[in-house]
């Protein structure tokens, strides 16, 4: 199978699990602190649904891709998810970055880049 399809796959499916981790950190700002009280409530809180479901969806992209390909090259482009949950908590989250962030950030793009290679 050609590696762009599934290259383009796996970082479909990063990109909405980065979502979704968006999706359960907003969601878990409604939580009490009360385990059994947030279990029953969980439902309620549509955010955290959202995450969920993102993740499920992700799911599909990245099974696909591990139907076609080995997960010792499919894994590792999958951390791709931690650079984008990066951008969308600077974005949506006014999350700050320091150096090391950046480095880790720079260190995981390469990481990707030789393992693909």
């Amino acid at each position: 199978m050609n590696f762009g399809f599934i290259f383009i796959l796996i970082l479909i499916a990063t990109v909405i699990g980065a979502f979704g981790s968006l999706f359960l950190k907003m969601g878990s700002a409604n939580l009490s602190r009360n385990l059994l009280k947030d279990i029953l409530n969980i439902f309620k809180n549509y955010k955290l649904l959202i995450g969920v479901g993102l993740f499920a969806f992700s799911s599909v992209f990245y099974i696909y891709a591990l139907s076609l390909s080995d997960l010792s090259l499919v894994y590792p482009i999958t951390s791709l998810t931690y650079v984008w949950v990066s951008f969308l908590s600077i974005k949506f989250l006014n999350e700050r970055m320091n150096s090391y962030k950046w480095v880790g950030i720079v260190l995981i793009i390469a990481g990707v880049f030789f393992i693909t290679k």
